[in-house]
């Protein structure tokens, strides 16, 4: 399919550095979907250091994504985004802290991937040509998507691969909280908080009726898998999956 439009990606640092596959698979999927990703500079989004009072560290951080991203997505392009937190960062959480007429332009320009891709689903864009997946999931709603709103894009995606069974969707915070789950002094308040989500999937999986577990965040794949060993992805990855398993009749 030929180019017809661009989208600024911002990866964020889960991304980059824990899971390539990620965005190598919002590439693909873009691609298949006649749109061409340009990847400018960034650094991580700030949300950590704010969370943990580095106010100075955070404002440096978004001083220069929101600079790096304007300017790239200036001729009219969406940003898109395969992180929760950096979503959330960069459409709400600069604005309140940083507030910017580059802040403005980010918060009013930038999607989820998987909301951006409903929309083109919406719109007739979205290539349908998608393969047989056969798969049980548990889908795990991020805290950073539900407090935007962004709940039944993703399970419309999902529902669009063929095989695809969503078992059960997860509406519960995993109890990682960020950076809050990794600090050793909130370890048995983190697990607490997810234990009911642990138990839900393992019961699932023991009746046959779940195969993976399915979320956008890091930090939220990172937990589920810790305490249950059945494997997460990213919903994009699913999605190139199925165009890749798709075989024309």
């Amino acid at each position: 399919m030929a180019v017809v439009e661009r989208i600024v990606y911002y990866p964020g640092c889960f991304a980059n550095y824990y899971d390539p596959e990620i965005g190598k698979a919002l590439i693909e999927v873009m691609r298949i979907n006649g749109i061409e990703v340009i990847v400018p500079d960034w650094v991580c989004c700030g949300m950590p250091m704010l969370a943990n009072g580095n106010l100075k560290g955070a404002a440096k951080n978004v001083k220069f994504n929101l600079e790096s991203l304007s300017k790239a997505a200036s001729p009219g392009y969406k940003i898109i985004t395969t992180c929760p937190s950096g979503n959330l960062m960069l459409r709400k959480e600069c604005l309140t802290f940083f507030d910017s007429d580059e802040a403005r332009f980010v918060s009013e320009n930038t999607y989820d991937a998987g909301e951006f891709l409903f929309k083109l689903h919406q719109r007739g864009r979205l290539s349908t040509n998608l393969g047989r997946i056969p798969l049980k999931v548990f889908y795990h709603s991020p805290c950073h998507l539900k407090v935007q709103n962004i709940i039944r894009e993703p399970l419309t995606l999902l529902r669009l691969i063929p095989g695809v069974e969503i078992s059960r969707v997860n509406t519960r915070c995993c109890g990682m909280g960020g950076s809050y789950g990794m600090k050793t002094t909130n370890y048995k308040r983190s697990v607490e908080i997810a234990k009911p989500s642990w138990e839900d999937i393992e019961s699932l999986h023991r009746e046959n009726k779940v195969d993976n577990i399915v979320t956008e965040c890091g930090g939220c794949k990172l937990q589920l898998e810790a305490g249950t060993g059945i494997k997460s992805m990213h919903p994009i990855m699913l999605l190139d999956q199925a165009y890749r398993a798709y075989k024309p009749s």
